[in-house]
């Protein structure tokens, strides 16, 4: 789960038709069909909070797909409505929906109907999709994973305006001794490209020279904050653009090495639906969370401890129903035997239940995949969800040689999380 979404603004609601009836509903190993367009006869719903990605907060608008061979999605906020036109058997009507932002980054309708368009594609399963609207026919590429292209690792997926972001360890270094950040960028989950460097600790940051690791990042008032693993420390950055250059914001570290009685690492931001920030990390036995300063810069008290059974690092916080969820990695990540756990509770600080079924995400050697955690989570506003996550480069990767992996993340009626089956 990096990573966390906060106060996002509007997303094209073309490119949320095309992953909720296509892209996001297609997966062919996993074969939804029972969910394309809402399901044979299901019905879905999300709050829209001002964030779509992990950590999301609830606020004005709903969204909402029906089931059924003419099932319809919709999205709306404050009376305003758009509708996707109909949806059948893994394939919706496009058209040129448009969406404005609502209060705090919710998503609201433009009272348009889409039309003259279709979406088909098995995210995993190498499908397309594409989309009609007044202007014709958008190709939107061919879905595989690994979906970022060479050896990255700890991947904190999130979404700001018109576009998706990967903010990933840049992997193949040994010891993970690498010292430079970059995003990726997308439109529709299924192409990246690379923005390059975004942040460099040899020029960039005075105070650590190498491993550089996962990153999160949350915008706050139209600032972006990148937090980011340098040297075995924490430390953050503030830039203007999601696509960086971000700039030291301290000019020393945020949580220094050692301090608070963990490693420190893997940091997490999430914004809660009353504003509120806090910020996850660690690496040991437990975890830790603090709220955060307005300043986004600074920490409102001592950090509290997150102690749940198999915790080892990567931190994860979202919100759904108004269930906290909190997910983690089990293992070292040299093993193949490295996965996801999670666990749930009534509060961003805790206490966590760790789920009976657990893990969720972990190796599947059938299919040559080992070494699946890390991973961060990404919720659309249709109420399909994404896992980000790691794993061994395919063929002959190991725990410094890994690539970033996206797949479908869903849940039972009680809100606790289903297996994910891992695709190649």
């Amino acid at each position: 789960m990096t990573r966390a979404l906060a106060n996002q603004r509007s997303v094209r609601w073309l490119c949320y038709a095309l992953l909720a009836t296509g892209i996001a509903l297609g997966c062919a190993e996993q074969s939804p069909s029972g969910n394309q367009a809402g399901g044979a006869a299901g019905r879905t719903s999300a709050s829209q909070a001002g964030a779509l990605s992990n950590a999301g907060s609830a606020g004005a608008g709903s969204t909402s797909a029906n089931g059924g061979t003419s099932g319809m999605a919709s999205i709306g906020s404050a009376g305003d409505s758009t509708q996707a036109g109909s949806a059948h058997a893994g394939s919706a009507q496009a058209g040129s929906a448009a969406a404005a932002a609502g209060a705090g980054g919710a998503f609201a309708g433009s009272s348009g109907k889409g039309g003259d368009g279709n979406a088909t594609a098995g995210f995993g399963g190498g499908g397309r999709a594409s989309a009609g609207g007044a202007g014709g026919s958008i190709q939107l590429g061919t879905a595989h994973n690994p979906v970022l292209a060479g050896f990255n690792a700890d991947p904190q997926i999130a979404v700001f305006d018109d576009k998706f972001y990967i903010y990933p360890t840049s992997d193949g270094f040994a010891d993970w001794l690498g010292t430079k950040f970059h995003a990726f960028s997308s439109t529709d989950l299924l192409s990246w490209n690379d923005e390059g460097t975004i942040l460099d600790l040899g020029p960039d940051v005075s105070w650590a020279d190498d491993k550089a690791w996962a990153p999160g990042i949350v915008r706050n008032a139209g600032t972006y904050y990148f937090y980011f693993s340098a040297g075995q420390a924490i430390g953050v950055a503030k830039g203007s653009s999601a696509k960086g250059p971000f700039s030291d914001a301290l000019g020393h570290a945020l949580v220094s090495k050692g301090q608070y009685g963990v490693q420190a690492i893997d940091p997490y931001p999430f914004t809660d639906d009353d504003g509120r920030s806090y910020l996850y990390f660690g690496s040991s036995s437990s975890a830790r969370v603090v709220e955060l300063n307005s300043d986004m810069v600074s920490f409102k008290g001592t950090p509290q401890t997150i102690t749940i059974a198999g915790f080892r690092e990567g931190s994860v916080a979202f919100k759904r129903n108004g269930t906290y969820y909190f997910m983690y990695s089990v293992n070292d990540t040299r093993s193949e035997d490295y996965n996801v756990a999670y666990g749930m509770g009534s509060s961003p600080l805790g206490p966590f239940t760790k789920a009976a079924v657990n893990p969720i995400l972990e190796k599947n050697t059938s299919k040559g995949i080992l070494g699946t955690g890390h991973n961060s989570v990404l919720a659309l506003p249709n109420g399909d969800y994404y896992i980000a996550y790691h794993r061994f480069a395919i063929p002959g990767g190991d725990g410094t040689h890994r690539e970033v992996c996206l797949d479908r993340l869903e849940f039972n009626a009680d809100g606790t999380i289903k297996p994910v089956i891992p695709t190649r």
